[in-house]
């Protein structure tokens, strides 16, 4: 009996010491959520800055559907609208097609033929830094901040794989013009495979 007595002598102890570890630990929380509302009370700036927070993450969204960029890229802080900027150099010509971040919209174009008289003057780097002086004011009356840039030359299975010799005097002015400028990206075509070659010429053996 005496070692009934003992076992259960002892259960009731560890269910006290249970029971005052629980009132503590309520005791330590009550305490903890006093403090913090005298804090948050005496520290209305807190609260303040929670709602900045709120907004700005309102506003990146709102600049997200807009096409607005907030991001950085390759040390480049993307800020306000951007755009895109197709620029297309042959050996014969030189395109400059600015559009949306979606490429969807045309906002400005310009091109050799515009810029220069005689034909032989079309792929040339003076028609380029004409051609961008004229994007980079429309630029400025729509309030643009920087351009993605894709560059592309003629390609195919019988142009060259490579832009012309405008298309890079066209992205230094770009940077001469205080325009930003993020990704640079060159599309050109590459062929894969070709055309079905043409048939062999017929011999003709002289008798």
């Amino acid at each position: 009996m005496s070692d009934v007595n003992n076992k259960n002598k002892e259960i009731k102890e560890e269910e006290e010491v249970k029971e005052q570890q629980k009132e503590n630990n309520t005791e330590v929380n009550d305490d903890v959520d006093t403090k913090v509302k005298k804090e948050t009370s005496s520290n209305p700036e807190k609260e303040d800055t929670s709602v900045e927070e709120a907004k700005k993450v309102e506003q990146s969204q709102e600049k997200e559907m807009t096409g607005e960029k907030t991001d950085i890229f390759e040390g480049v802080e993307k800020k306000g609208l951007w755009g895109l900027l197709h620029i297309y150099s042959s050996p014969n010509n030189i395109v400059l097609h600015l559009t949306d971040i979606t490429g969807s919209e045309t906002i400005a174009m310009a091109y050799g033929g515009q810029m220069v008289k005689a034909d032989k003057d079309k792929p040339t780097p003076y028609a380029a830094i004409r051609g961008v002086d004229k994007i980079v004011e429309v630029m400025k009356a729509r309030n643009i901040a920087g351009v993605d840039v894709r560059v592309r030359g003629p390609g195919g299975q019988d142009g060259p794989l490579f832009p012309g010799k405008a298309a890079q005097i066209a992205i230094k002015q770009l940077i001469r013009r205080n325009v930003k400028v993020g990704r640079i990206t060159d599309v050109t075509p590459i062929p894969f495979g070709g055309c079905r070659p043409s048939k062999s010429k017929r011999k003709v053996y002289m008798s």
